[in-house]
């Protein structure tokens, strides 16, 4: 599934930094599938964004139909698959499903079939030329950085299941946005420099376009929205977990899912700022961001 110089790339990630840091107290075999799942999202994601997938109309719909495929059978017989790709998938996600619920199916199905619709739609929109404003940036990536399909799998792995209560859903749902802002813009800062050599926006440009500013007055502007969001997300964990609000029966099961969201949260920025995640080949891992910490 990846050549030899995708496989340097992916030992420089060092993946699985992000997933035993995301699971401080789980066993090997959950940590492993943690990075199994890391690994096949970023080679998802680097297949369609660093090969020139999607210059061509339909070229980027004939690759995620094989993965649709896998997961609309739901609990089903899975179909022959048809792509390597969709082969892995298959056998991550029969690995992952045993034992959770209906529910969980649903909302990972949810989830990453909205990446792959994200996905296209940000391919479209390259091809077409068209240049986002920043509010429907923000929304495309919340949804094209892949973030709530592996917080989905850490529920699994790291025995911390979505909490199915009225009371608390939509606020977890928000918690739940405001860690893939962070993780998506942090990344975004990390990956400035790749982005504008292969042309691509992201927060950094969008932010120079709308405010007519110098790069590095854009980078200065992320970090500080990442520093905002960061906020906004500590609010939303603090209240929850002082049962703002919450069942006294399920505050138990609320602080477990905070404590997942934040520590991931923390291993995700810890990983983005030390790995060589953006760098062209692999090397030592890279040093904190010069326009501010992520950490």
């Amino acid at each position: 599934m990846a050549d030899e110089r995708e496989q340097r790339r992916l030992a420089a990630m060092r993946l699985e930094a992000l997933a035993a840091g995301a699971l401080p107290r789980a066993g090997p075999r959950d940590v492993a599938l943690t990075a199994q799942w890391a690994v096949f999202i970023c080679l998802v994601d680097d297949m369609i964004d660093r090969r020139g997938m999607g210059l061509v109309p339909g070229e980027v719909e004939r690759f995620t139909a094989p993965l649709r495929e896998v997961l609309a059978v739901g609990s089903g017989v899975p179909p022959a698959a048809t792509s390597v790709h969709a082969v892995v998938l298959r056998g991550l996600w029969e690995r992952t499903t045993e034992g959770m619920s209906a529910r969980w199916r649903e909302r990972f199905t949810e989830d990453y079939t909205d990446f792959l619709d994200a996905t296209e739609e940000e391919m479209a929109l390259r091809r077409d030329g068209v240049r986002l404003a920043f509010e429907p940036y923000v929304r495309l990536r919340r949804r094209t950085i892949t973030l709530l399909p592996l917080l989905d799998v850490l529920e699994r792995t790291g025995r911390a299941p979505w909490v199915e209560c009225g009371q608390v859903s939509a606020r977890l749902g928000e918690l739940r946005e405001a860690l893939a802002d962070v993780a998506g813009w942090a990344n975004d800062l990390a990956s400035a420099a790749d982005d504008a050599a292969a042309g691509q926006d992201n927060l950094v440009t969008v932010l120079a376009r709308q405010d007519r500013c110098s790069p590095a007055a854009a980078r200065a502007r992320a970090a500080a929205l990442i520093a905002e969001r960061r906020r906004d997300f500590s609010t939303a964990a603090t209240a929850l977990r002082t049962g703002r609000g919450v069942p006294p029966e399920r505050q138990a099961d609320v602080s477990r899912y905070v404590d997942l969201t934040q520590t991931f949260m923390a291993a995700t920025l810890h990983w983005l700022a030390r790995t060589g995640r953006f760098t062209p080949e692999p090397g030592p891992p890279a040093p904190p961001h010069t326009s501010g910490p992520l950490l």
